[in-house]
């Protein structure tokens, strides 16, 4: 019976982890960075000229790696750790 129970709590942690939000904004982030930055290298001098000489696609998309990177830091560093269920909690007799 312990078997089991160690089976139903690691599968419970496993897919907390899996839908922790976290994880999810900091992956989108991360791409949508890597994307814009990559498209800032390719910035040619009239899109430069609109944007007052600000490179717009590179500043953004490294803002949006950093803020990537640090919600998967978070979620790494802070797992997502499920409430305790009371029902696996052993009971106490109850004092007459």
């Amino acid at each position: 019976m312990s078997e089991q129970n160690q089976t139903e709590k690691t599968t419970a942690s496993a897919a907390s982890k899996l839908f922790d939000i976290r994880i999810m904004i900091g992956a989108l982030f991360v791409l949508y960075g890597v994307m814009l930055t990559i498209a800032g290298f390719f910035t040619t001098p009239a899109e430069l000229a609109k944007a007052a000489d600000i490179n717009m696609n590179l500043w953004l998309g490294l803002g949006m790696l950093v803020l990537g990177v640090l919600f998967l830091v978070w979620a790494r560093v802070n797992p997502n750790r499920p409430d305790p269920n009371p029902t696996d909690a052993p009971r106490r007799p109850a004092a007459h």
